[in-house]
């Protein structure tokens, strides 16, 4: 597999933005039998974002920048997590066991990192350093939802979109001050997830280059039909472009 077949770009403009998705799909090619799991486990949040996909593509077309989908699922390799973490290729996964990925041999491991882990990364350089190129400092997003619910959990999430943030924090504080003004959203600072822990690909990819960046986690219910995600994807292009375009962000 190349690394462009582990990645889809579309260009929507020549704005500066990058618009990115790590789990934008469920795909799962046919040799993997889907992992030993029925389809309706496969519709899942365990096997991919939710309406994170089409939130991506919504916003890099409302920005009119460049936008990078995953082409695969996370459960044969999560482009989000460090190779040496164990929930890299999880054998569980919210409380529900993956038969695909028991007992993976270093083999199998080494094979899954070299056909989608290791091309995905690639895919993403590449891409970034081609915005780079058109725009001195693009701004980049990364996209993901989040389950309203987990496995065991008495309450539901409470959060409408969380904010994750390490590096950037005056462009995180800045979008969630703009959300708070303009929107009836309930933000979250650095939840549902932290992220000091779940923020590989930004971390590897976007830090390092010095880029303004924002990880946006949006609740899955909010995703689940296309007029919402549509009103999703206005609401935060619009704050977007605002913040980006304050010089005393």
């Amino acid at each position: 597999m190349t690394n462009a077949s582990c990645a889809h770009v579309t260009n929507h403009g020549d704005a500066p933005f990058f618009i990115f998705c790590d789990h934008a799909t469920n795909a799962i090619p046919p040799e993997f039998h889907g992992l030993g799991l029925p389809d309706d486990i496969l519709q899942t949040h365990i096997a991919y974002d939710i309406g994170a996909g089409a939130l991506t593509d919504g916003l890099a077309d409302r920005l009119s920048g460049v936008c990078l989908l995953s082409t695969f699922s996370r459960l044969l390799a999560d482009p989000n997590r460090d190779c040496d973490r164990p929930d890299f290729i999880p054998a569980v996964s919210d409380q529900i066991p993956i038969p695909g990925n028991a007992r993976l041999s270093p083999e199998r491991r080494q094979e899954r990192m070299d056909r989608f882990y290791g091309p995905y990364h690639e895919r993403l350089a590449e891409a970034l350093d081609t915005s780079q190129g058109a725009h001195t400092n693009p701004f980049v997003v990364s996209v993901h939802s989040f389950s309203p619910r987990l496995m065991g959990e008495m309450d539901d999430r409470p959060w409408h979109v969380g904010l994750l943030w390490r590096e950037d924090e005056k462009s995180a504080r800045a979008l969630m001050a703009w959300l708070g003004d303009n929107t009836d959203y309930c933000v979250g600072d650095n939840q549902p997830y932290d992220a000091r822990i779940y923020n590989y690909t930004v971390d590897r990819h976007v830090g390092p280059r010095g880029l303004a960046h924002l990880t946006l986690e949006v609740r899955q219910d909010l995703l689940s039909k296309s007029n919402e995600i549509d009103k999703m994807a206005d609401n935060l292009a619009r704050a977007i472009e605002a913040i980006a375009a304050d010089p005393a962000r």
